[in-house]
């Protein structure tokens, strides 16, 4: 099994959290588009959760998890596109044999 590299892991994260918070704030009004509450990952991450609960018409509880398993496989591809691009090797199929 390959090892997993926090640095990377840590910057797939990060993107992810600006993206909720691009998120959030594309919901608000223009007025609050720059605050702290506007900011708020979270808000995005609920955003995410309602529209899934909306076009799967699921419970809170389940579309929360629904959306918040989404975010997991968002990170991890993120993080796999990011080693993929910034992670160099010297010979790429070193790990096969």
């Amino acid at each position: 099994m390959k090892k997993i590299n926090i640095p990377f892991l840590v910057i797939s994260f990060i993107i992810l959290v600006i993206a909720c918070s691009a998120l959030s704030m594309s919901a608000v009004a223009s007025n609050y588009r720059f605050t702290w509450i506007a900011l708020n990952p979270w808000n995005g991450v609920e955003g995410i959760a309602f529209t899934v609960g909306y076009f799967l018409h699921t419970g809170k509880a389940v579309s929360l998890l629904l959306s918040i398993g989404l975010l997991m496989v968002i990170w991890w591809r993120l993080y796999a596109l990011i080693k993929r691009i910034f992670g160099h090797q010297s010979r790429p199929y070193d790990d096969e044999y």
